[in-house]
């Protein structure tokens, strides 16, 4: 499907509009629609996705500002009409070009009148067009809208025009204004990946457990003394409490040693006889694990689990306090040392089940875990884009 998206800007241009833009047109395109960004001001941001600049879609363009003016005072002048004009004849060929075409609130802000007035004009004649509104202006006292006729164009549904709004708080301000229901509501959705400036493969890494999985990171080498013996059995009895976990380990065998990768074929063993192969993640051997995806792995976990047997200091609980993740570690001396309040200790002669259990309680009774897994759930951009946005396009076939 051929998609224009329009607005009065675009990126680089700063705004939750435009921000929301950016993420629907990647989006599409990834996911097999040809992508046009039509705006006033803006510039290339995706080299599968075109930006078209027609100047007069921008509400700060001399011209428009002039249109503008004439408008605030009760008639459309000289300026108004060559806008539209201008705007009719452009805009006009992409009833040809495009499949669809997505207004981004130009149907329901004041800004450009003449813009509006000609995307209406569009949407009358080839009924292909989506008003995805973010905001009215008319149902907002912040904007002092004059009680002008020219002003009804924001104040009333649009032929040929489908309208979405971004909440049900929008949608039932649309129906006070419009009388008449919204076509969908579809909320705006979190790029997590781009919001934690997640790497391409730790991002793919956990892209299906992110929404309902607890994921636990270990970072830490392949070494004896750091008893990843234990955490594996941990994680066998959270699966068994029917809990979905992944634990992700940084793990690269130690060349200094040479048993280490002895060691670390033991531990493989162990996983398969613990039945627990697919819920591990042995990072190394996806991916080097340099400063950036170790950051990243932070960022998607939901917990460090530190079960070793001895350290000289600990720098991972520092790391988790400084990525705000709690901590579940062995009480070592030296990790006793760093360990802030709040961190969950167990003694390494405890079952591995009294521990998961204990972790279990930890993640029942914390709500930011919760509300992240609810965020990630419910708004998760990709969720939403498969689960409302396409099915909307496929509707209007």
């Amino acid at each position: 499907m051929k998609i224009a998206i329009v607005h009065y800007t675009s990126w680089p241009v700063i705004g939750g509009v435009e921000s929301v833009i950016r993420q629907h047109a990647q989006l599409m395109s990834r996911h097999g629609h040809e992508v046009t960004i039509v705006c006033g001001e803006g510039a290339a941001f995706d080299e599968r996705i075109q930006t078209l600049v027609v100047p007069e879609l921008n509400s700060q363009e001399p011209l428009v500002r002039d249109s503008q003016n004439e408008a605030y005072h009760g008639r459309h002048g000289q300026s108004y009409f060559q806008i539209l004009e201008t705007l009719q004849n452009q805009l006009g060929s992409l009833c040809t070009m495009f499949d669809r075409l997505i207004v981004h609130n130009m149907f329901t802000m004041p800004f450009n009148l003449a813009a509006t007035r000609a995307l209406s004009s569009i949407a009358d004649q080839n009924k292909k067009t989506i008003a995805w509104t973010h905001d009215l202006a008319a149902c907002n006292p912040d904007y002092k809208l004059p009680p002008y006729q020219l002003f009804d164009l924001i104040r009333e549904r649009q032929s040929g025009v489908r309208y979405v709004t971004i909440s049900e708080a929008r949608a039932a301000e649309f129906k006070r204004l419009m009388a008449s229901e919204v076509d969908a509501i579809i909320p705006n959705g979190l790029d997590f990946a781009g919001a934690c400036a997640l790497t391409p493969e730790v991002a793919d890494l956990v892209r299906d457990d992110l929404p309902a999985s607890i994921i636990l990171f270990y970072p830490t080498r392949i070494l004896f003394r750091k008893n990843i013996a234990f955490a594996l059995q941990i994680v066998s009895a959270l699966r068994d409490m029917g809990l979905q976990v992944r634990l992700l380990i940084s793990a690269a065998p130690d060349r200094h040693i040479r048993s280490s990768t002895e060691h670390f074929a033991g531990l493989k063993r162990l996983a398969a006889d613990l039945q627990v192969q697919e819920l591990i993640r042995w990072v190394s051997e996806l991916f080097y694990v340099d400063e950036r995806q170790l950051h990243s792995l932070y960022m998607v976990a939901d917990a460090v689990l530190f079960p070793s047997r001895q350290e000289g200091f600990g720098l991972p609980l520092l790391e988790a306090a400084a990525h705000r993740l709690p901590v579940f570690c062995s009480n070592i001396e030296a990790l006793k040392s760093v360990a802030f309040p709040g961190t969950l200790l167990f003694d390494l002669r405890e079952a591995p089940t009294n521990v998961a259990e204990r972790i279990r309680n930890a993640f029942d009774q914390d709500a930011i875990f919760k509300r992240k897994k609810q965020i990630l759930r419910d708004y998760s951009a990709e969720r939403l884009y498969l689960n409302k946005i396409e099915p909307f396009f496929q509707q209007l076939l």
